[in-house]
């Protein structure tokens, strides 16, 4: 689930433009620079990750019913589906801010220390997953793979150049994620509620 999910979350809507911008930046810059920012934006992504699941894992939600679980799914696929045509004001969660130094901070961190709004779900579905299992190293192996793939396409397009085709592809991506996201939702609902009948 934590890498399906990472992976859709660089080709929501939100995301992926400032992700292709940053890629094209940093295909410009020398090849040592590059790297750096590529390396500043995967770390700083996973650490973001896997200390939010890992707390949540600590924390726990021992009192909370599949039943819950699955009608927050249901409903997290709606409020993707409603997106689609109405505009939610939902604000990107810019943990670098929290920093008294963060107007210094490299763009690469920046980005990395920041949630998407349209990631937020995907992200609260895998915390709230972490919180239910109460396992610790679990909850960081998620939060490893989800920042993984939700970083390694922008590390494949810093490396290449943005050509007419990629860019077609890009623009079908993120106008079927949500899509892809609100079916995947869905069907763990589905799946959830299932099991408790």
């Amino acid at each position: 689930m934590a890498g399906v999910f990472g992976a859709l979350s660089f080709f929501e809507p939100c995301t992926i433009a400032t992700h292709t911008l940053f890629a094209v930046r940093t295909h410009h810059a020398p090849a040592k620079q590059r790297w750096l920012s590529l390396m500043q934006l995967a770390l700083s992504r996973i650490l973001l990750l896997v200390t939010l699941f890992t707390s949540a894992a600590a924390i726990g939600l021992g009192a909370f019913s599949s039943r819950i679980a699955a009608l927050m799914l249901g409903v997290a696929g709606l409020v993707y589906l409603g997106s689609r045509t109405i505009y939610l004001p939902v604000p990107h969660l810019a943990f670098f801010r929290l920093m008294p130094w963060h107007t210094k901070l490299p763009q690469g961190y920046k980005l990395g220390l920041t949630l998407p709004a349209c990631t937020l779900p995907l992200v609260a579905i895998t915390g709230m997953a972490s919180a239910l299992a109460q396992r610790p190293g679990i909850a960081a192996l998620a939060g490893l793979i989800f920042a993984t793939l939700f970083t390694l396409p922008t590390i494949w397009d810093s490396t290449r150049k943005l050509d007419a085709a990629h860019r077609i592809f890009l623009g079908t991506a993120a106008t079927l994620s949500p899509y892809i996201t609100t079916l995947l939702l869905w069907s763990g609902a589905f799946l959830i509620w299932q099991t408790e009948i």
